[in-house]
């Protein structure tokens, strides 16, 4: 049976304990520290690795997608009850855990049929976040931060930065690797630029980079953070002229070029969509070959497309072509799909 004619009834109990209380939401903040799906797949969606803080407020719900950042916030009006977090839209999240320290939510469980399209999140309280990470530093003179506990901005100091390399005309498409350094009691901010890559034609757009984070010392918020001497975040900087953006990112205690993340790469999305639709017709026309050729191209398009591998995957088994269905296994064995890396074990062992 191919994957797109399967459907699959997917029946989760989910239930807070007697001990959770969904009034302790109220007033708190939760960090995420892990999203899957379901079934334990990766989540391949780009939101999936960027930071989120969740912020409960009375009947509002605030997102914060830039830890670092305090002000970047979506707000939604939300009710809890009956363990659901029902937002404004369609958006609905069912919590299967709730502790003083965690929560885990299920994402819209009900509006799909097959486990490795439910995403499952887990939060931890971001005050006890920070608390055991504060806690468990030895020394109080230098601390290096985690991705998702840094000192924040109270101020957009990266679109202060862009509107001045755009007023001055400077060339700013660069990339920028390096750390910055906070010191809370002598109250100063020093940048430091990794310039092996760095072209001299960058230098002014680097000065401005530097300059204005480190006339900024009172833009952060260093709460939790005031014991130390010395704050070490490391960052990365993207600035791109013909778009007229720059952002910037942390990585923790991991440089970011060691840090191997899943990048969506969606050259066409309808155009995905329209080869997958040109396989599955070529299916029911019995053309194997071609349906083989235009799942491959769906998922050449859109490489989260992962239905249209298994599609590739079921089809060329049905036709015994278990070589042509370990290439598709093998690329879904390394995005971490659950099915896909049982088969690939299953079917392509010493191939």
């Amino acid at each position: 049976m191919f994957k797109f004619l399967l459907i699959l009834f997917l029946s989760i109990s989910l239930s807070v304990s007697s001990q959770d209380n969904t009034n302790s939401l109220s007033n708190s903040s939760w960090t995420r520290t892990q999203s899957k799906m379901m079934d334990g797949s990766r989540d391949l969606s780009q939101e999936s690795y960027r930071p989120l803080v969740w912020k409960f407020n009375g009947n509002k719900l605030c997102e914060n997608i830039d830890s670092w950042f305090l002000a970047v916030n979506k707000c939604n009006n939300i009710k809890v009850e009956n363990s659901f977090i029902k937002m404004s839209g369609k958006t609905v999240y069912q919590i299967e855990k709730l502790t003083a320290d965690s929560l885990v939510v299920v994402e819209n469980w009900e509006m799909k049929t097959s486990p490795d399209k439910i995403k499952r999140m887990r939060f931890v309280n971001t005050a006890i976040l920070m608390k055991d990470f504060v806690k468990n530093e030895k020394s109080d003179s230098i601390v290096i931060t985690a991705r998702d506990i840094i000192p924040a901005l109270k101020k957009d100091l990266i679109s202060d930065i862009t509107s001045i390399l755009m007023k001055k005309g400077l060339n700013h498409d660069v990339t920028l690797d390096g750390q910055i350094f906070i010191f809370p009691k002598a109250q100063k901010v020093e940048v430091i630029t990794d310039n092996k890559k760095l072209s001299k034609n960058n230098q002014a757009t680097i000065d401005v980079f530097k300059t204005t984070l480190q006339e900024n010392f009172k833009a952060w918020n260093l709460m939790g953070f005031e014991r130390f001497e010395k704050i070490i975040i490391p960052y990365r900087f993207h600035s791109k002229q013909d778009e007229g953006t720059a952002s910037i990112s942390f990585s923790g205690r991991i440089p970011l070029k060691e840090t191997k993340l899943f990048i969506p790469v969606i050259k066409n999305k309808f155009t995905s969509l329209e080869n997958f639709s040109k396989g599955y017709k070529a299916v029911e026309n019995q053309k194997f070959d071609n349906a083989v050729h235009f799942f491959n191209q769906a998922f050449e398009y859109d490489n989260t497309n992962t239905d249209a591998l298994y599609n590739v995957v079921s089809t060329s088994l049905s036709q015994n072509k278990t070589d042509v269905a370990c290439v598709a296994l093998k690329k879904l064995n390394e995005l971490e799909q659950a099915e896909g890396m049982k088969l690939y074990k299953e079917k392509c062992s010493g191939k």
